[in-house]
């Protein structure tokens, strides 16, 4: 049975090779979501009236020489219902040229076809569609001896696209639990950018940081200094080779090493691109999870399409569960209360599931409190079978 629409991607401007780049990036993403690529429909302009107002809807403008407000009578109402309208043009300094005047207080993104910031544009879709989280984070593990260098390029090329990013030399402040401060930090994070050097996995903390990532399905890009071959032990890990040429000096390959402006774009590609597949397996370690404890405690968990779970519990009465990857905050809390609110669900109370390894105490506290507050509660995937428990009684 085909699934019904859940969400809208209407279309603006001329329809040209970056569309079919983007919309086959886009139902590549869902696949490694596990969502039906019926869920999403996609509106020509032509077509913008069959537009429906009760589904979440995002646009996408793609610029071109000599764009007005005259040629696109569907802008307006876009604007009118607030709907988030992603600006793309051909170079930043064409704006004034490619997008029309009702669109150019929106920043926007250089996009060619077939690579530059297409993934961005990808990921920017899923998280309007809340289908990935607005929150960028990423967490960069390294030898300081080996490639700090490298380390610091890369925290610079991820900042600039928009990650939170950890890295330890900038991140902790003073004062402050190191270790423990890591491991919150490593908890929450997309992906993994592992420096996998000589003499990386002969550090006690860099593999206590592999350990730990593997163990809470952080998918992890593993960047291999040259020489280095594929680690086997690596459960969740993506591996991408640098070769001499990828450097901007030849070798030796010491801790002041550089790369070339080419080999950080190509890390960056395959850390976006990862990106849906890290946060897929995380969210489906969620739900199955949850679903199997449900099971034995006799209810019948109900996937929605959306990705969040229905559970009966009497007649007329359902708790809704929203698996919610990282840490989650009260603006993400309230954001999924009125979601399903909207489809009539949560009679019975909503819970929104986390993973708590490796979070810090204070944390977990402050999150006991927010659901005393928010009407919403927060729940610990760790203690789920005892929630069930009080709930089959």
């Amino acid at each position: 049975m085909t699934a019904a629409p859940v969400y809208q991607l209407q279309l603006l401007a001329e329809i040209d090779s970056r569309v079919d780049v983007i919309l086959d990036r886009l139902f590549k993403r869902l696949g490694e979501l596990g969502i039906a690529a019926e869920t999403i429909r996609v509106i020509k302009e032509c077509d913008a009236s069959v537009r429906d107002t009760a589904l979440p809807a995002t646009a996408l403008f793609l610029g071109y020489a000599g764009a007005d407000d005259a040629g696109h009578p569907s802008l307006q109402a876009l604007l009118d219902d607030s709907i988030v309208i992603i600006t793309c043009v051909s170079d930043l300094d064409r704006v004034w040229d490619e997008i029309p005047p009702k669109l150019r207080h929106v920043n926007a993104l250089e996009v060619q076809a077939p690579n530059q910031n297409i993934d961005r544009v990808v990921s920017l879709i899923l998280e309007n569609f809340r289908l990935l989280r607005q929150e960028r984070r990423l967490f960069i593990s390294y030898r300081r001896i080996d490639s700090k260098a490298v380390a610091d390029q890369l925290y610079d090329a991820f900042d600039a696209r928009g990650f939170d990013v950890f890295i330890d030399t900038r991140t902790v402040p003073p004062a402050i639990d190191f270790q423990a401060e890591l491991w919150h930090r490593l908890s929450d994070s997309d992906v993994v950018v592992l420096i996998d050097t000589e003499h990386f996995r002969n550090s006690r903390w860099t593999v206590d940081e592999m350990a730990r990532a593997n163990l809470t399905n952080i998918q992890i890009l593993h960047v291999l200094w040259p020489g280095q071959a594929e680690d086997p032990t690596s459960a969740f890990s993506y591996f991408h080779s640098l070769d001499d040429v990828d450097f901007a000096a030849p070798p030796p390959f010491d801790t002041a090493a550089l790369l070339g402006d080419a080999a950080l774009a190509a890390i960056c590609d395959k850390a976006e691109t990862l990106r849906a597949r890290a946060m897929a397996a995380r969210h489906n370690y969620l739900i199955d999870s949850f679903c199997d404890n449900a099971r034995d405690r006799g209810f019948t968990p109900v996937l929605q399409p959306e990705r969040w779970i229905e559970i009966e519990l009497a007649p007329n009465k359902t708790l809704a569960v929203v698996p919610m990857v990282g840490v989650p905050g009260a603006p993400g809390i309230n954001k999924i209360f009125h979601a399903i609110s909207l489809v009539g669900s949560g009679t019975g109370g909503i819970w929104v599931l986390y993973d708590s390894r490796g979070l810090l105490a204070s944390w977990l506290t402050h999150l006991g409190w927010l659901g005393d507050y928010l009407p919403a509660r927060t729940v610990q995937l760790a203690s789920i079978d005892a929630e069930l428990r009080i709930l089959s009684r």
